[in-house]
Order: structure tokens, then sequence, then C-alpha cells
């Protein structure tokens, strides 16, 4: 399985940036065959994975078998380091910023157009909509339903697991609003915006029942079905905000994922 970091000057954030491409290759099995050869039919389909709060580009590949998951469904993964800046663009939050920085780095337009762009451009990476997903842990898992439904038309499906589902703070909830400058980062109010597009993403969601976050996500899942958002929830209630469910999750979600590319198309299709 070729697995590529790459340390990139990003143009956006104005910085050097750590991310890793994970793209499918010939297997050992394969390399005996008569024939062989590393180039790729088509362009592969890819899922853009998101760290969360204290993580970085490596972190889903230190902790789970993304890299197996990947080879084994023939798509191509990317990771980068979003450092602890919920993938927004800062210069909206400013008001929550206690350092006056005379550059505010722009996570969204990084996610949204310079890694795509890097990506596709380098490497046999479909730059279709349909052939494009995220998703993300935690943080990550905001930054996925923020920028994905921010971006309908960009993405074919959208994953949160245990993610941040909300700004609201307990004073919040009792009030009509959060602060205006926080609403265009709202993930219910995006995806009840996204509702309205032709082509709303499908949303995989899950979290565990001893989840630290779990009241947030309780109160996250009843705004979905009181707006009756059409979603996949997945809730086991014996696990936390752990690497262990991720793992499971991630996998379970590239098995669910709306495919139509050729290599899913010429697969032999098995549970794993």
């Amino acid at each position: 399985m070729p697995y590529f970091k790459c340390n990139m000057i990003s143009y956006v954030l104005k910085r050097a940036v750590d991310i890793t491409i994970i793209i499918p290759g010939i297997t050992s099995s394969e390399a005996e065959m008569p024939g062989v050869s590393h180039a790729p039919k088509w362009k592969f389909p890819v899922l853009y994975l998101l760290h969360g709060y204290w993580g970085d580009y490596s972190s889903w590949g230190r902790y789970t078998s993304i890299e197996r998951y990947a080879e084994e469904r023939r798509i191509a993964v990317v990771t980068f380091s979003g450092e602890n800046n919920m993938y927004m663009n800062l210069n909206d939050v400013k008001k929550e910023n206690p350092i006056d920085l005379m550059f505010e780095p722009d996570y969204e337009r990084f996610l949204m157009h310079e890694l795509p762009e890097f990506v596709t451009s380098l490497f046999p990476i479909s730059k279709k909509p349909a052939d494009t997903y995220l998703a993300g842990l935690s943080m990550g898992g905001f930054g996925a339903l923020t920028n994905g439904f921010r971006h309908p038309q960009k993405f074919r499906a959208i994953g949160a697991f245990s993610p941040l589902p909300t700004q609201r703070k307990t004073e919040y909830r009792t009030k009509a609003e959060i602060p205006e400058y926080l609403q265009k980062y709202e993930p219910i109010w995006l995806i009840k915006k996204a509702m309205k597009s032709p082509k709303m993403p499908d949303l995989y969601y899950c979290y565990g029942g001893q989840d630290f976050l779990f009241d947030m996500q309780e109160w996250f899942r009843e705004k979905l079905e009181e707006s009756q958002v059409p979603h996949t929830l997945e809730f086991l209630p014996e696990y936390g905000h752990e690497w262990a469910f991720w793992d499971m999750q991630v996998a379970r979600f590239l098995d669910w994922l709306p495919r139509t590319d050729s290599y899913y198309l010429e697969q032999k299709k098995r549970k794993i």
C-alpha cells in the first residue's frame, strides 16, 4: 500500500503543513500475477479524514487500521495537521482568540480548496464530488459537519464520529441564538440549509453511550430527528470517546459509503 508523508508549503496557511496520502496499490499476491502494473486503471475516490483535538496528521494512521481499510476498499485517504483550530477560518472568530495575530489562518479554505488541489494534481485522485467524502472524529467531526454542509456541492457523504455537535454552551440553550459571529459554524443550522440544496450529502453519525459529550450528542440526535434530516445513526452504549470506537466506525463508514466509482463496481463485495 503506497503511503506518502508530505510536507508542503501552504499558500493559504502561510506555513509548512504535514499531510499523508494513502493510495491503493498492488498487494503482495498481485505482484506475482502476469502483466502486473503500478499504473492505476482509474482515478481513486478519496476520503479527507480529520483528526481531533490534541491530534495531528498521523493520529488516524497510528491508532487505527485505516491503511488496511483503504487498501481493502480501494479508496484514497488524505489527512493533514489542522492544529486545535476547529477547521475554521479564524478571521471569523477573532472574538474568541485571545492572541492578536497579524495573520489568522483560514483552515476552511485550505481544506476546501488548497488541499484537494494539491492531492488531485499530484496523485491519481478524483476531483469529482461523487467520489469525494469528508469525515472526522471529535473536533474533526465538527470540522466535517461544518465544512461539509457549508459546501454540500463538494461531497457525496459526510461522517461525524463522536463529534463536537454544537457550539452551544449551557447558557446558550435558554436563549434564541448563539453569538452571531459563530452562527455560520453551527452544524444543525448548516445541515438545515443544505437540505434545500439539490446535492445534499448523505450523513453518517455515530457516538457511544459513555462519551463525555453524551448530553450534546443526545441533543444533536434529537435535533436531527426533529428536523427530519436523512441520516444513518450508529449508537453503541458501551463505548466512550475512544480509539477502539473510532477504529470500528471508520471501517463501517467506509463500507456504508455511497459509491459509484469503477473500483467499487468491479470489486468483489464482502463484509469485514
